[in-house]
Formats: C-alpha cells, sequence, structure tokens
C-alpha cells in the first residue's frame, strides 16, 4: 500500500473543525518524516488505538494463557462505559511487538540482510498492511509494530477490571488517522481483484 498526501487527504474525516483538517493536512505532508503519533491526554481512558500493557492472550495450540501489550481496535464509542448496552461489549485488539523482534524472526527464517532492511523501510513508511508501524515514544522504550492480522477479542469488563494494566500511548489526531487508514485498507479493500457476478 502506498501512501500519498494525495490518497490521504481524500479520507480526511467530515466532522474535524477547519483548523484542525488543516493541522492534519500539514502533519501528513511530512509523512513519513517524523511524525508526532501520540499525545499525552487520556490517561485513564481505554481509547480506539490506545496501547496498554495486560491484553489476555490464550494460544490456540497449548491453551496457555499470557498478558503481552497491545493496540485497541474497538470504536471508542463502542467501549464507552456511558453508552447504555444490552449485551456486555467486546474489546478487539492485536498485539504489539518490537520491531527488531520482527527483524530477529526474518533473519531466523533465512531472510537476508538487504530484504530485511527493505522490509524495515517499507514498515516505517506504513507500506506493509498486516503492520501497523509505532515509533519510539510516549511509553514505548523503541520502535513497535502492531500485528494487524493477529486479532483477538476479550470482555471489556474483564479488560477494565484488570489491575496490571498500563497504558503506553494515546494516538495523536495524525497517528489515529493513520491507524484508521490501515485498519481500513487490511479489513475492507473494495478493490480485491475479485469478480463477484
Amino acid at each position: 500500500m502506498e501512501l500519498s498526501i494525495d490518497v490521504l487527504k481524500d479520507q480526511i474525516p467530515y466532522y474535524l473543525t477547519q483548523e484542525a483538517k488543516e493541522n492534519l493536512v500539514k502533519a501528513l505532508k511530512q509523512f513519513p518524516r517524523p511524525t508526532p503519533y501520540y499525545i499525552n491526554l487520556y490517561q485513564k481512558d481505554i481509547l480506539q488505538g490506545d496501547g496498554w500493557t495486560g491484553f489476555g492472550v490464550i494460544n490456540y495450540e497449548t491453551g496457555e494463557r499470557k498478558f503481552v501489550k497491545g493496540i485497541i481496535f474497538t470504536n471508542s464509542c463502542d467501549i464507552d462505559p456511558a453508552n447504555k448496552r444490552d449485551f456486555p461489549p467486546k474489546l478487539i485488539f492485536a498485539p504489539i511487538i518490537k520491531l527488531n523482534r520482527y527483524a530477529t524472526l526474518l533473519s531466523q527464517h533465512k531472510v537476508s540482510q538487504g530484504s530485511i532492511d527493505e522490509k524495515l523501510r517499507a514498515i516505517r513508511e506504513q507500506s506493509i498492511t498486516t503492520l501497523f508501524y509505532l515509533p519510539q515514544g510516549s511509553g514505548l522504550d523503541e520502535e513497535y509494530i502492531a500485528l494487524l492480522d493477529d486479532v483477538h477479542t476479550l470482555p471489556y469488563q474483564a479488560f477494565s477490571n484488570q489491575q496490571n494494566k498500563v497504558k503506553l500511548f494515546t494516538l495523536s489526531q495524525v497517528g489515529f488517522y493513520l491507524f484508521l487508514l490501515k485498519l481500513s485498507v487490511h479489513f475492507c479493500r473494495f478493490h480485491e481483484n475479485i469478480s463477484r457476478n
């Protein structure tokens, strides 16, 4: 997936103020150069695009249960405790792992160093559709990637009640926008090159 300013500008949310739209376009024009991915707001809220520790996952093959770092896919309004609902909400998330761990895995699978370097460049430019790049900053001690094709759910209440969870980051407007665009491309491609007639 090639992210260009023209592609990004066409998708700007209608609900932003004119000033917010102009600031978003200005920041996007600088992408992929250093982009402000994180903000220091909403420290207690659980929002779409947030990174946290304390997500419970179960290994399908072994049944082993462990806690991982992850990023939330669920819409903020769907998990807002103020919204009344008939059934308890679920939290959808994907694990995040260190980028250097991913590079090590590629090396262990005999991928050449040149190919690894090219993949890392593409990841940092958000060009790999199954991965969302997260630069070092906020509560991340180094570069991470979200595994968009490794989706899990758990009851919202179980996560909310988790005592040992720690918020790692909240995405800025630009970071959140890139995240939503990556989710859209990964899960909802209109141009799949399959005729369904």
